[in-house]
């Protein structure tokens, strides 16, 4: 792809838009839907047909601009997991027949024009938490497709936000705030004193989002609260002396699960934004579309949202 010029507006203008897709959510959400369904030669197709749906339904809706698929490629590797072997060790691995759809997936979607990316040593969070950092630095507004509270820390930007076209939730930083009481800054440092059972991070006993939300409204920060863990005591929460003599004695534990729940927004050899545009169908779509196992009725609505998004001038003949 070729790379188009970053945006330049006046202040506060409505800044063009860089989609950022965490891709896993919506196939999971289809895998559990109708993931077995056989496609048109009989493999295990549902995952990719509800994603194919999903896809028809609100690609045509997204604002223009430059957009990235991010995928997840495992549990069980990656730095998290050398920091804390734990950590997502109570999910079951992927059975073969969704694996098997999840890299027909993300053909489909560089074969449609999208820019796709996986990485063994990071998370998709963490490779749109990159891509939003290096965006809003170019001058765009983030908005990330996913209903993920971890990614609720990319909405940094005042026009940025994390929207769920499926199930309605559409969240900017002020209505993030709102829900949970916090800066989207302070999210990872809510889930390290809180625990995420969705992650197997356990917290600090007798904390739960709520009462870790008091605890850094009034202290600000994780490393303001392990600084002086007797300022705990201090806090309007339940039990305060209790908690604030727990955080003291699991330090170490913080620091490491304040480890996990951050995202890292720094991957290197990630393109910038003006390599994202989509390019356009590759030529006899409809063959490898059939190859791929894409119904006959999925294929025209499916190419028309996949040329909504690519410019005039770097259409191919499909």
């Amino acid at each position: 792809m070729s790379a188009s010029p970053e945006p330049s507006l006046a202040a506060g203008a409505r800044l063009p838009t860089l989609t950022l897709v965490d891709s896993s959510i919506f196939v999971f959400r289809a895998w559990f839907a109708r993931g077995l369904d056989a496609d048109s030669r009989g493999r295990p197709g549902g995952a990719l047909h509800g994603l194919v749906h999903s896809l028809c339904q609100w690609l045509p809706t997204c604002a223009p601009g430059p957009v990235a698929f991010c995928f997840d490629t495992g549990l069980r590797r990656g730095f998290r997991h050398r920091i804390d072997p734990t950590y997502k060790a109570h999910r079951p691995p992927a059975p073969p027949e969704l694996r098997e759809q999840f890299e027909r997936i993300r053909e489909l979607l560089e074969r449609l024009g999208f820019a796709t990316f996986a990485n063994p040593e990071y998370e998709a969070d963490d490779l749109i938490a990159t891509l939003a950092r290096s965006g809003r630095a170019a001058g765009y507004r983030i908005d990330v497709k996913s209903a993920d509270k971890d990614l609720t820390q990319v909405i940094l930007g005042q026009q940025d936000r994390l929207h769920d076209p499926e199930r309605g939730l559409d969240l900017d930083r002020r209505a993030i705030e709102k829900r949970f009481r916090l800066r989207p800054e302070q999210v990872a440092d809510m889930l390290a004193l809180a625990g995420d059972a969705s992650d197997n991070i356990p917290g600090i006993e007798g904390i739960g989002p709520k009462s870790a939300a008091r605890i850094l409204r009034r202290l600000h920060d994780l490393d303001t609260v392990l600084a002086d863990p007797a300022a705990v005591a201090r806090c309007n929460i339940r039990r305060a002396p209790v908690v604030a003599t727990t955080i003291a004695e699991q330090t170490d534990a913080l620091r490491r699960w304040r480890q996990l729940t951050g995202l890292v927004d720094r991957i290197p050899d990630l393109p910038p934004p003006g390599l994202l545009g989509p390019a356009g169908p590759e030529p006899n779509a409809w063959a490898w579309l059939q190859d791929l196992g894409v119904a006959l009725a999925y294929q025209a609505p499916l190419l028309a949202a996949a040329r909504a998004w690519t410019p005039a001038d770097a259409r191919q003949t499909a």
